[in-house]
Formats: structure tokens, C-alpha cells, sequence
């Protein structure tokens, strides 16, 4: 994950995730003055498959592509509107519960997405000083199940002083369905970098063995960097960090419910290499569910303050 490649304010987003049960593969790139027009382009292509036959009785395919535009509307506030095509495929065995079996079958979708941004920041790239407040919201213009996506995204910074930034986050989702329950692949999960000190994908409502999202999730992240640890290596960061998040509400069961705050406390080191920026984190939970999975340590490549 780069966000300034080549220098030039692109933000390049390669994932591929491998597991037992899943493969998941994202190439997402933004180009934000598409041949100095002051309109940015982006397009992504996405694919994941998600094995659950032996414990959970289901198996799904998901695969699609995304092209949007972006313009300032008005000074500091920005309209984006993104178009996007899927096609998903949810196969179940006898061990699948009532609710899979009701959505077995294949799902084309072509989904219209806008998002309002109101930019007050210094800079885009390594912000220390300003605000930025994002609402999404996306709808189904064809589409075999109408789920109703809403998001919002805040974060602000304050510059005490060079060496000293303190910034917060905040992140809300919700996901609802205008006719029926929401597809367990649409449902909500809490990014992993927006709770450390827990595996990825890995808190939250559970049917049998496997983590299902919810309807509903929320995240703060409260960060403060530590002026002068090294002295002389200025390419290096500290900071502290405090995250906190919430993944309930399951439209279809409410007994599967995990409403339960996590939070964890933390230290993360930003390393700005000739190759990109690294990031390493060390994250201690101070409060969690019995059935979340936690993580100490994490390592990425392309992530900054």
C-alpha cells in the first residue's frame, strides 16, 4: 500500500490475503489529476473465495470491477461517484445453517457509489494539522439482493509542535437490506488497521465456528507521536496509540449478537525506507470477547502516521 507512488500523490493498494478457508486478492489504483484535468480516476478489480464446506457448510465466489471519478465541487469539498459490476456465487452442503441455504445461488450486481468529502487538511500525504470528514453511501441500481451500504469517515490532526502530531480517527458502518437479510459476504467487518492487537476478521458475532460480521461497526483510533526516541534518525517514527471498536447486530439471528466494546494500547514504529514505508506495531488488548483472536505483534509495508 502506497500512498504518494512515483511521488505523485498515486495511491497504489496491492493485497492478496491467503488462508485455510480464503483467497483474497485487491489491486486498487487512484490517480488524483487524471492528465491534469483536477479530476481524479480510480478503478479496482477485486476477487476473494471463501471455503467454509467443512465447518460451516457454505462456500462463496466473489469477483468484480470498479471505475470512478472524483471533482472539487467546491473549495475543499470533493464528489466522488464510483460504478461498479459483481458476480458471486453462494454454494451450501447439508451442514449450512437455514439461512445460507435460503441464499444459495448466483448474484449479479451493478451498484452505484457516491462519497462527499469535506477536506481541511495541511496535505494529503503525512497530514500533521487539519480535518477530513467522508461520507459514502452506496445503492443497488440492478441487483439480486438490495443491500443498503452507509459509511462515515472523520479524522482530524494537531501539530503541538514539529516533532509532536496527536491525531484521531473515527470510522462508522452500517449495512442493512431493503428486502431480506443481508448476504453473509456483505456484511460489516472492522478494517485491521483500525483495531490493533486483534487478528484480522477475527472478532465479533459468530455462527458455529466462523466469524460473520454484523450490521452494524464502529472504530476510533486515538495516536500520539513520541518526539526524540532516536536521536539522528530522522526517518524513523514513534507513537502511541490507542484503538477501540464495536461489530454487533445480526439481522437474521439475533442470539449470535457480540456487542462488546474491544480496545487495545499499543506502540507503533514507522520506518521510511527507499523502498516504501514500514510499519511495525506492537499492540496489547485491554479488553475483548471470549471468542476474538488476538495479535501482539504486526508488520506492513506502505502504511504511515
Amino acid at each position: 500500500k502506497e500512498k504518494n507512488y512515483l511521488g505523485k500523490g498515486i495511491m497504489l493498494d496491492t493485497n492478496l490475503t491467503l488462508s485455510d478457508d480464503q483467497i483474497k486478492g485487491r489491486f486498487s489504483v487512484v490517480n488524483p489529476n487524471f492528465k491534469n484535468t483536477d479530476r481524479s480516476i480510480n478503478t479496482t478489480i477485486e476477487s476473494t473465495s471463501s471455503d467454509y464446506m467443512t465447518t460451516s457448510g457454505y462456500k462463496t465466489t466473489r469477483t468484480g470491477i470498479k471505475l470512478g471519478t472524483g471533482f472539487e465541487q467546491y473549495e475543499d469539498l470533493f464528489f466522488n461517484i464510483d460504478v461498479s459490476n459483481y458476480y458471486e456465487k453462494l454454494e451450501t452442503s447439508s451442514l449450512a445453517s437455514a439461512i445460507k441455504k435460503k441464499q444459495e445461488g448466483d448474484y449479479f450486481e451493478n451498484l452505484v457509489s457516491y462519497s462527499i468529502t469535506l477536506n481541511k487538511l495541511d496535505q494529503n500525504y503525512q497530514p500533521t494539522d487539519g480535518y477530513l470528514t467522508r461520507f459514502t453511501q452506496t445503492l443497488p441500481l440492478y441487483s439480486d439482493d438490495s443491500t443498503l451500504e452507509n459509511s462515515l469517515r472523520a479524522s482530524k490532526y494537531h501539530s503541538v509542535n514539529d516533532n509532536l502530531i496527536l491525531s484521531g480517527k473515527l470510522f462508522i458502518k452500517a449495512v442493512n437490506s431493503m428486502d431480506d437479510n443481508v448476504r453473509v459476504s456483505k456484511r460489516v467487518y472492522i478494517p485491521s488497521s483500525k483495531l490493533r492487537g486483534f487478528k484480522a476478521a477475527s472478532i465479533g458475532p459468530k455462527d458455529g465456528t466462523q466469524y460473520i460480521g454484523g450490521n452494524y461497526g464502529a472504530a476510533i483510533n486515538l495516536d500520539t507521536t513520541l518526539p526524540n526516541v532516536l536521536n539522528g534518525y530522522e526517518n524513523i517514527d514513534f507513537s502511541l496509540f490507542l484503538d477501540a471498536a464495536n461489530l454487533w447486530h445480526v439481522d437474521y439471528d439475533n442470539s449470535l449478537d457480540s456487542n462488546k466494546i474491544r480496545s487495545a494500547t499499543g506502540v507503533s514504529v514507522n520506518w521510511f525506507t527507499p523502498v516504501g514505508p514500514l510499519s511495525f506495531s506492537y499492540a496489547i488488548p485491554i479488553s475483548d470477547a471470549e471468542s476474538d483472536k488476538t495479535e501482539s505483534f504486526r508488520f506492513q509495508i506502505g502504511t504511515s502516521f
